[in-house]
């Protein structure tokens, strides 16, 4: 995994001068669901169907699904 950041000025007319606005926290959130999934899948041998937004309900639901 490589990252580059970029050290020049924005040069666009943007809030601030800001370079993202809203894909960084998508990306965080996509990966929390991921962390999730992976330790739902700890319970068992697949890997688990694991719906957005993953709510405290919804995660002990697939847990208890992996260990029927």
């Amino acid at each position: 995994f490589n990252v580059a950041l970029w050290d020049g000025e924005n040069r666009e007319e943007t809030i601030y001068r800001s370079k993202a606005v809203g894909e960084p926290p998508f990306m965080l959130g996509i990966s929390a669901l991921m962390a999730l999934s992976d330790a739902v899948s700890a319970c068992g041998t697949v890997y688990p169907s694991l719906d957005a937004p993953a709510t405290a309900e919804r995660v002990l639901a697939a847990v208890q699904r992996m260990r029927a």
